[in-house]
């Protein structure tokens, strides 16, 4: 599930080809992927400041100055296979609201990060089937959003699946507390810092 905007869906998926490329209308030959990044960076802070669906509430957007974020890091980007339940079921997910959003359990994505075995609960969305990983790890609450950030999960054919945290990104209510956002389950809270993706929001943060 790629909860945001719609565009920012067409930025994940564009940059989460099994090459590592974006697709060929944002990019020029020889486009190295950090570049895609930043260019894609740069046109969400457009339009975070600018679409009527942003969720900076509209008295701050002309000050908007930006989002800030890690340095672009290929470690980051890991392929991994996904075990699927054998019985999915839908499962009501905790909220910073205190109430419930209806999620499937999809499965769990195992993969190699910085030389380990690691894995990952992995979430299907009730509405357009997308995949996503809710995670929270060591950054929370300092370089980044307290309530843990979202990424979401790209097949790559295969049987393979591409999550790369350089694309991780805040929910809703860390830009605007009366949206409802999930929570990372237990089972997605790292032990090892994520220094990728996107930083806390706040204009008192060094892009």
């Amino acid at each position: 599930m790629c909860r945001f905007l719609p565009w920012l869906c067409a930025l994940v998926l564009g940059l989460a080809s099994p090459q590592g490329t974006a697709a060929k209308s944002a990019s020029s030959p020889g486009d190295s992927l950090a570049g895609q990044y930043l260019r894609a960076r740069a046109l969400k802070d457009s339009l975070l400041r600018h679409d009527p669906t942003s969720p900076i509430p509209l008295q701050g957007r002309a000050s908007f100055a930006g989002l800030s974020y890690f340095a672009p890091d290929p470690q980051y980007r890991l392929i991994g296979e996904l075990s699927l339940y054998g019985r999915r079921q839908q499962i009501s997910v905790p909220t910073n609201a205190g109430t419930g959003l209806p999620m499937e359990k999809f499965g769990r994505l195992q993969a190699q990060f910085q030389g380990k075995a690691c894995w990952l609960e992995v979430y299907r969305s009730l509405e357009n089937g997308e995949l996503e990983v809710f995670f929270k790890d060591p950054t929370n609450g300092l370089q980044t959003y307290g309530g843990g950030r979202y990424v979401p999960l790209i097949e790559l054919g295969s049987g393979q699946y591409l999550l790369d945290f350089n694309m991780s990104y805040n929910p809703y209510c860390a830009y605007n507390p009366t949206y409802v956002c999930p929570l990372p389950p237990p089972q997605n809270h790292l032990s090892i810092p994520i220094l990728a993706g996107e930083k806390a929001y706040g204009l008192d943060l060094a892009h």
